[in-house]
């Protein structure tokens, strides 16, 4: 061998080792990462045995209700998994979930913020309702006013016009399309959006006659929902959260503004224009009277907005399509209709008079939940 090719040799040799030297202690850290919560023994409920580094994360497939299912009951209603690095405590039954959000609610009930959030948990401790870590002041303060303003018996009573208008809005427009082909996906969902976006601006966000723009707004929130529930590798392995390997994060950064810039505007106007003491129209001056931010305002909006809109327009669109496809269960209904009401139109008064008609709508509810897995939840210390 000549002199050269040997010093290219030696060359190259030497350069794989100081890779290798330059690699060897994050190799060491990764695999500490991995390895250390693994090796950890507490109490844990049973499980399927975990595979060493990805651990149960193969066994949940492409469904993984379903797979949760079936692992429970094999190992029971309370069973732990391995995500990559991260411990997973999932209740399947209603003895278990009563444990974890009621008896033991006080240390279970901060929630887990996945990597794709783009603000930091100490950031959210003060903007966040949903997406809060900590059960802190500001959750309390949050809690307390959407529990009283929006969610309590007397503010949804309240509100009850405010829901009949936007259906009598929604039937109109639907009356003056006769014959036309409508999505009804999309006039749906503009009315729930614009029944929130009254109850929070008191003013619509989306128009029905505008085509495309329900389409739009659909699409942005739903963009959000699919970011929301992709699998990240961040949150398996916490060690790579930095890195953003799938760009989640800066994907659901950019819809955030997006959707943060659609009221915008109307933040801006009524803080120039409200006046300490006066009565309160909306929950936006509810915000302005506890001396919110505009990010504060932006960020609950955006949960109240997400947590409300997609998922009651798509269980309405779903309960629709099986009226639709179920003749004879629409044919009763009608009857039903006709034979208990005097009258034109319906309220929500009157569903309780209409034992059939809400029987379907209880079991459409039912039969298509919203959401099949509930939202995961951090504990504080162990139980």
């Amino acid at each position: 061998m000549s002199q050269t090719s040997w010093e290219k040799l030696s060359s190259r040799v030497s350069s794989v080792e100081v890779l290798f030297l330059l690699l060897l202690p994050l190799a060491f850290i990764v695999l500490k990462k991995i390895i250390r919560p693994c090796s950890k023994s507490k109490h844990l409920p049973p499980g399927p045995k975990p595979w060493p580094i990805v651990g149960n994360l193969l066994q949940l497939g492409n469904q993984p209700h379903v797979s949760l299912a079936e692992i429970a009951k094999v190992h029971g209603p309370l069973i732990s998994l391995r995500l990559g690095t991260q411990l997973l405590v999932v209740g399947s039954s209603a003895e278990a979930a009563t444990e974890i959000l009621k008896t033991h609610d006080r240390f279970l009930s901060g929630r887990h913020v996945p990597q794709v959030i783009p603000r930091d948990s100490h950031v959210l401790r003060r903007l966040a309702l949903i997406w809060s870590p900590e059960c802190m002041d500001t959750w309390r303060l949050l809690r307390g006013l959407c529990r009283a303003e929006l969610f309590s018996a007397k503010a949804i009573e309240s509100n009850a016009s405010l829901r009949e208008k936007k259906v009598g809005e929604l039937m109109d427009f639907l009356g003056a399309r006769e014959g036309e082909v409508v999505s009804i996906g999309e006039v749906v969902f503009s009315t729930v959006f614009n029944t929130v976006s009254n109850l929070l601006f008191s003013n619509d966000l989306a128009r029905l006659e505008e085509k495309g723009m329900a389409s739009g707004l659909k699409s942005h929130v739903q963009k959000m929902m699919v970011v929301l529930a992709t699998p990240n590798i961040a949150d398996f392995y916490p060690i790579f959260a930095g890195l953003d390997p799938q760009r989640l994060r800066r994907q659901l950064s950019n819809l955030i503004e997006g959707t943060f810039a659609r009221w915008t505007i109307n933040v801006k106007e009524r803080r120039d224009s409200y006046v300490h003491d006066s009565p309160k129209r909306d929950f936006l001056d509810v915000f302005l009277a506890n001396g919110f931010d505009d990010d504060q305002i932006n960020w609950i909006s955006a949960e109240l907005f997400s947590a409300g809109t997609d998922t009651i327009a798509t269980t309405l669109e779903w309960a629709m399509s099986e009226l639709l496809r179920n003749k004879e269960v629409m044919k009763k209904v009608d009857e039903e209709l006709e034979r208990e009401l005097t009258k034109n139109t319906i309220s929500e008064s009157d569903v309780s008079q209409l034992p059939y008609l809400n029987a379907c709508i209880k079991g459409n509810t039912e039969a298509t939940p919203s959401c099949a897995i509930a939202g995961s939840t951090s504990c504080y210390r162990d139980l």
